[in-house]
Parts: C-alpha cells; structure tokens; sequence
C-alpha cells in the first residue's frame, strides 16, 4: 500500500488535494480506543467483549496491542501500512525505556498506601477560572506502520480547554518523529523526501481552533467507592492503569480523589513498585507498573504499563506502554505537564 505522499508524487499537480489543509484528529487513537471501550460497557459493569481480547490497534501505540476489554476491531490486517508519513527529517530519537531505581520491583501497595497519607496540595488544586486547562506532550497516538512492523510517530504537544458547558478548545503543535527501535529508524530513513519538499511542512500552525464537544460524562466520579467503579477495578491491573490516563485526560483531579485512587490501586493485585524515576520531561517521580498478558492459547505478546507520580502531590506526571515481548520497546507515551483551572483561552 502507498502511503499519502508517494500517492501525492505519482499525482503532481493533479492531486485534489494537494494544497488542502486536514486539521489533526482532537483524539488520538489510543483515546478513541479508551472511548471505544467506554461505549460498550454495560451501566455499573465492565466493558463488553466482542471478538478477541487480543487486537492489533492502529496508532495509540505503534499499532498498540492492548488486551482491549472492549474487543475493539482489528483494523490493522495483513501488514498494511497505517498513517501518513510525516515530513520531518529521519534524524528523530530511538526512544528508551525509562530506567527504574528498582529494576525488578516488589509488591506496590505498602508504597502507594504511604504516598496517599502524606499528599500535599498541587498548583492545581489552588486554580481558577472559567475553564479546565490541559498541557500535554505524547508520541505514538497516530502512528505509521510499515508492512514489515517497522513504526515512527510524531512527538505532539497537544494544549485543551474546556469549559464547563462542555465547549472544547484545542491547539496541537507537532514537535518532529521518534522510533520506537533502531530498525524502525532505518527502515524509515530509506523512505521519506526532504520536508522542503512537501508544501504542508512550510505551513504555519493552526493556532487555537473550537473542537465538538467531547461526549464523555464531565462530571468527576463523587467519591472513592464510585471512583472505583468508574476505574473498573474488577479488570486486570494493566486495565486500570489505562483507566488511570483516561482519568486525568478528563478530568482535573482533586486531592482528595488522588489519595483515593492511589489506595485503590494499592488493594489491587499485580501493582509493582519501582522507586524513584525520572520522566522524558526530566521531573522526578515515583513509578509503578502493571503487565498486560495475553488470555492462555493467544500469541504471546506481552506489555507493560507505566504510571509515573509526582512524589509530594500524587499528581500523574506520564504514563507509558511498553512492548516486553516478543521485542523490548516503547509503543506510547504520554507527559502531562500542566492541569489546572483558567479564565482565558490562549
């Protein structure tokens, strides 16, 4: 399959749409993957499965292969290629997991347990205004994937607000590729033009545009035993570690309900600690994780999931999806490096 810009040389001129300006997606796939599963869980219970638990996802993660508890469709099929080639040069970073204090880590509760006692408050937690501020860097949520698997994937700063009506604002700024492996790197070093060469690369950022307003129920989960519903604690710890991202994409997250989440995750079974981290924005943290396996008689691929928490707040500052098996690497990203309350859009 040709990718859009080899599609573009063979058409010249001709292209319709070549000069046309497509504004990126207000979710990546890996979001829509999360409200996928959303869609189909049944009121007070966990998502509904249809199909395989195993899917291969386009974007999210480099084709993220979540165990998706929703059975989302398989829409990555006989090695096609997904996405649109960026036009940046092939020089991006060969991405590496981050390096835990406690490489082979122990059991997460006592830890997480002792963070919630001594929560102070966060920057967030003293803010006002009209709107819910978000500021966040991710790579891997709409990703381009060679026949052979070979992936890359713009680094994208994305900055949302939403007011309480529900009206969203969103600006999003591409910062440039990483690769999740050397092979990827050279694989797409063969393939992409110069960016001179592509008149969208020259184009100046869209700015603050208005987006539809997001379906998702606004209204923060109003104390722990519904915030555990909402985080599905019926579900695998890899599961719930998603759920954790999805909270803080949506929501600004009190004090309060940060202590709470932290204990809920500590009763839960598969959380390990692994000490003191420093996440790609170069803040210190606390990290845990949990694995995602695949159901006994599937291909084994297995995954591990990534939160990162400011050691004095509790706050999420990056999530992550790393790929164990049967290749080491990192498949998606995600830094949250602002959450507050604001009265302007800018």
């Amino acid at each position: 399959m040709h990718t859009k810009q080899q599609v573009r040389e063979l058409m010249g001129p001709a292209d319709p749409a070549r000069d046309a300006v497509v504004p990126p997606s207000p979710l990546t796939a890996h979001d829509l993957i999360l409200r996928a599963e959303d869609a189909t869980a049944t009121p007070g219970g966990p998502a509904r499965r249809a199909a395989s638990r195993r899917n291969v996802l386009v974007g999210a993660a480099a084709a993220l292969t979540v165990l998706g508890p929703a059975g989302v469709a398989q829409v990555l099929r006989n090695g096609a290629s997904t996405g649109t080639a960026p036009a940046h040069p092939v020089t991006g970073t060969v991405l590496e997991p981050v390096a835990y204090e406690v490489p082979a880590g122990e059991p997460a509760g006592p830890y997480l347990r002792a963070l919630a006692a001594r929560l102070v408050d966060a920057p967030q937690d003293a803010s006002g205004g009209r709107y819910s501020y978000w500021h966040t860097k991710s790579w891997g949520g709409s990703a381009t994937m060679s026949p052979e698997g070979h992936m890359m994937s713009d680094v994208r700063e994305r900055r949302e607000f939403v007011a309480d009506d529900g009206r969203r604002w969103q600006e999003d700024k591409p910062l440039g590729v990483e690769f999740p492996d050397t092979a990827s790197r050279e694989y797409w070093s063969t393939r992409l033009r110069s960016p001179s060469a592509d008149p969208s690369a020259t184009r100046p950022p869209q700015g603050i545009r208005e987006i539809p307003p997001d379906p998702v129920d606004r209204r923060l989960p109003a104390d722990r035993a519904e915030l555990a519903r909402w985080l599905r604690t019926d579900r695998p710890a890899g599961e719930l570690v998603m759920r954790t991202y999805q909270l803080y994409s949506s929501y600004l997250v009190p004090r309060r309900t940060r202590a709470d989440l932290l204990t809920i995750l500590a009763e839960k079974p598969g959380f390990v600690w692994h000490g003191k981290v420093v996440d790609r924005a170069g803040r210190r943290g606390v990290a845990v994780t949990a694995d995602l396996v695949p159901p006994p008689g599937e291909r084994l691929q297995r995954a591990q999931m990534l939160l990162v928490f400011d050691p004095s707040t509790g706050e999420l500052l990056a999530y992550e999806y790393l790929e164990t098996a049967p290749n080491r690497r990192v498949l998606h990203y995600l830094l949250m490096l602002e959450a507050r309350r604001t009265d302007t859009v800018n």
